[in-house]
């Protein structure tokens, strides 16, 4: 019998991090505890969240030190989470598996309810000498992930009959070629992008312009290559991917909207605009997708997990896109409104953020507000003094204000 265990390295970052988050979540509650007896912070939150991220270290670290895997001829398959037996897969009931970066997917038989029933179980990438469970798998079931590489080989095949097979081979490499160059296009425009936040307000709009306009070409060149490069794929697909530089582009607008959100007045507001952009670059997405990217697998969750996936990297972009146009691209004129400065305020941490408690404006009655300034300004100014706020109506019609020094 061949035994399977998480490696060492695996072994102590689990217990070192299970001890270290509840090590936090202790001193947290602690604090709240003798500086605010009874209060809601302490009990309602801080405790429950101890409780719950001690018995989660607990329980990740059993995982960790005593779940292994167990295989061979005569027993099969049998896995083991913590101190019990969790799964035991004899080799009669075996159909299939496959190697992702997750681990090993195994395919199994099972009854359920007089029924037979297909199931998986995942024997993680982290236990160590996975390889010869691999092996032993091979050698008693098929191999899925050479099926689904053969299958869609075939599928490229096909889909260029007409070809020579040296046309074809020449026609891959160029296909992947341009993925390449893409990706590394998204790549430079994302730093591009980042390092023109700090060089002048002229370089950020070109390379606003250039970070937002890259995902739809992105889309577009997916419309026009009849399916042959995709957003996303499997790791079994012949076909190259443009997951990544679509990532990196959505994450570099919205590391500038993080800057300018402190600058939002109606932040539900501006979240209705990033849904909608969301929903119009889905649309885009649905239109320029192939049908085979569109097929999802058969599983209802793997189904409603991939359009989430989806709907959260539109978003991703759509909130970066709609926070970064609506202050960049607006022309209106601000209605300004003098404030007195109540109280100030430093938020210290990874980052030191700066505020003002001002007396109420727009329409000199509501609550005083908190407002997020530079530190700069902040160091100019004292209870009691005046600033101002200069309040914009938005490219999208998303209030904006920044504030200013009256003097």
């Amino acid at each position: 019998m061949t035994k399977l265990t998480f490696s060492k390295k695996m072994k102590v970052i689990t217990v070192a991090g299970g001890i270290l988050l509840s090590a936090i979540f202790l001193c947290g509650f602690l604090f709240f505890l003798f500086t605010e007896l009874r209060s809601v912070v302490t009990w309602a939150i801080m405790f429950p969240l101890f409780i719950v991220f001690a018995a989660v270290s607990v329980f990740g670290i059993s995982e960790a030190l005593f779940s292994y895997c167990s295989f061979d001829d005569e027993n099969g398959i049998e896995f083991y989470s913590g101190f019990t037996k969790v799964k035991k897969i004899p080799v009669s009931s075996l159909q299939g598996f496959l190697v992702t970066e997750r681990g090993i997917s195994i395919s199994y038989k099972t009854v359920i309810n007089d029924g037979e029933k297909i199931k998986s179980l995942t024997v993680s990438a982290y236990f160590q000498n996975l390889q010869l469970l691999n092996e032993w798998l091979d050698s008693h079931t098929y191999n899925l992930y050479v099926e689904q590489v053969t299958q869609s080989v075939k599928e490229f095949t096909d889909s260029h009959c007409e070809l020579s097979d040296d046309e074809k081979s020449r026609l891959f490499q160029k296909i992947h070629m341009v993925a390449r160059i893409l990706k590394w296009g998204g790549t430079i425009i994302s730093v591009l992008f980042i390092a023109a936040i700090f060089l002048g307000r002229s370089f950020l709009y070109i390379g606003f312009i250039v970070c937002a306009a890259y995902p739809i070409l992105l889309l577009l060149i997916m419309r026009f290559s009849n399916g042959e490069i995709r957003l996303n794929v499997k790791d079994t697909d012949v076909y190259p991917s443009l997951l990544s530089p679509f990532y990196f582009c959505s994450g570099a607008l919205c590391l500038l909207a993080v800057v300018f959100t402190a600058q939002i007045y109606s932040l539900s507001k501006q979240l209705c605009v990033s849904a909608f952009v969301m929903l119009v670059m889905s649309f885009l997405y649905y239109i320029c997708a192939n049908e085979s990217g569109k097929k999802t697998e058969e599983k209802h969750s793997t189904k409603i997990l991939t359009v989430i996936s989806v709907l959260f990297l539109m978003f991703l972009y759509g909130f970066g896109f709609s926070v970064c146009a609506n202050i960049m691209f607006d022309k209106s004129k601000p209605a300004v409104f003098e404030v007195t400065v109540i109280n100030q305020r430093v938020s210290k941490g990874k980052h030191t953020y700066y505020y003002l408690k001002v007396s109420p404006w727009i329409d000199g009655k509501t609550n005083q507000k908190e407002i997020s300034v530079g530190s700069r300004l902040y160091a100019e100014v004292d209870p009691g003094d005046t600033v101002k706020i200069k309040l914009y109506k938005g490219f999208f019609d998303v209030p904006w204000f920044k504030t200013v020094n009256a003097k």
